[in-house]
């Protein structure tokens, strides 16, 4: 009796929606190439890149909600639908497709990961994490209220969020970010364009530039911290209204007026060729050599 008791136990313990999840465990041939879109109001959705020309979509789906899988000659479609109100309806995917495919990922309260797709990354989410992994050639990430973490991409990159952070590690060729509360870091790798802005963050930039670079970095009340390697050459424009700058490449800045804070900072290190622009309100500037 008392065993049975705690076997009722149990099963009355596990949630809902738990208890509702269907299984699911699909595939459908695909182009190497082709496009995939996917989306999933919440939950999670995690993608990984395969040397298979089909796609594979494993999980739960949760109450109220059902698979919708189609696929065309150079197009897949992954949607979770559902006739009651689709933020109650919580699905987990695992989604296998060609490691060359343009993926397109849609979520709301969905946390996003995408691992070893080499050909392009599109996601957004508002109330969810997204985490991009690879060699991809093209990436664009946007959540308004979780961290966006790009690694190891190849080629243009577009990485936003507003109140969550963003944060690139060893990727490499253009690149835009932005954020408006969270931190905005460039860790490692070496770009030919950096256009970053953030509003109260702090911006830092530790990675190596090209020789016909151009990197700016705009914020209001964020601080700047621009680590470049000594050899670095190039031409530096730097201001700020309020923050102090320090610099380890060149000259101090100077004060251009009695009448206001404002300091301004011009000078060039090597034989110059790439261009690189700090602009700040009230922000503090370091510039120094990467160790």
């Amino acid at each position: 009796m008392r065993r049975a008791a705690l076997v009722l136990a149990t099963v009355l313990a596990v949630p809902a929606w738990a208890k509702a999840q269907t299984t699911v465990d699909q595939k459908r041939p695909a182009a190497p190439d082709g496009t995939v879109s996917i989306e999933n109001v919440a939950g999670t959705i995690k993608v990984t890149g395969w040397d298979k020309a089909e796609v594979q979509v494993k999980g739960t789906v949760g109450d109220g909600g059902e698979l919708s899988f189609e696929s065309a000659a150079k197009s897949t479609h992954i949607e979770i639908e559902s006739d009651r109100n689709p933020m109650g309806v919580k699905s987990d995917l695992d989604i296998y497709v060609p490691a060359g495919s343009a993926v397109e990922i849609e979520g709301f309260q969905a946390t996003i990961t995408a691992t070893g797709v080499t050909g392009s990354v599109k996601a957004e989410t508002v109330n969810g994490s997204i985490t991009q992994s690879g060699a991809a050639k093209s990436v664009e990430l946007q959540s308004v209220n979780g961290s966006v973490d790009v690694t190891k991409a190849n080629g243009r990159v577009k990485a936003e969020s507003v109140n969550g952070s963003v944060v690139l590690h060893d990727a490499s060729g253009e690149l835009e970010a932005s954020t408006v509360h969270g931190k905005l870091h460039v860790l490692g790798g070496s770009w030919q364009r950096a256009e970053m802005e953030s509003v109260a963050g702090t911006v830092r930039f530790e990675a190596a530039i090209g020789p016909r670079a151009t990197v700016s970095i705009e914020t209001v009340s964020g601080a700047v911290q621009l680590l470049l390697p000594a050899a670095t050459s190039a031409e530096f424009a730097v201001s700020s209204f309020s923050g102090q700058i320090t610099n380890e490449l060149g000259p101090a800045a100077q004060k251009q007026s009695k009448w206001t804070p404002q300091t301004e900072l011009s000078f060039t290190t090597g034989s110059g060729g790439a261009r690189v622009t700090v602009e700040t309100l009230s922000g503090a500037i370091e510039i120094r050599k990467r160790p």
